[in-house]
């Protein structure tokens, strides 16, 4: 026997996966299993359930655009009941003073930023032209 057939190979390193990524991705596959990695709010601090943000967090407001696609009056609708709820909640917890503007902001306003603005009325139109004396 030679002395290479007699050795053993040399030992190949393994990737070990650390145990906190190991436990994190646990965590994410109870949570896809359950439901709960879903960005969906939880009552009554309106944050996120998946990602703790203010709800709706930006992966549920492109979750809503996606399914509300064919209907936006009814997202609209549909989160204005929500904001309700939720400017219900902050007063009924108490969690300090609730601003209207800045609860349409959060939970409204960004369902419309995919429409242009409108065009300014033009000064050339026949309706401002004044009217000729002569």
């Amino acid at each position: 026997m030679t002395p290479s057939e007699n050795s053993t190979p040399p030992e190949q390193p393994t990737a070990v996966t650390p145990p906190e990524n190991a436990a994190r991705r646990v965590r994410q596959a109870a949570a896809r299993r359950d439901g709960s990695g879903r960005h969906v709010a939880a009552r009554p601090a309106w944050r996120c359930r998946a990602c703790a943000a203010p709800w709706p967090c930006q992966p549920a407001r492109l979750s809503l655009r996606r399914e509300y696609a064919h209907d936006r009056p009814a997202l609209a609708i549909y989160l204005c009941l929500l904001m309700h709820d939720a400017i219900t909640d902050a007063l009924r917890v108490g969690t300090g003073t609730v601003d209207p503007a800045a609860y349409f902001a959060r939970f409204l306003a960004w369902t419309r930023h995919d429409r242009p603005p409108p065009d300014p009325p033009s000064k050339s139109s026949p309706a401002s032209a004044p009217a000729d004396a002569g």
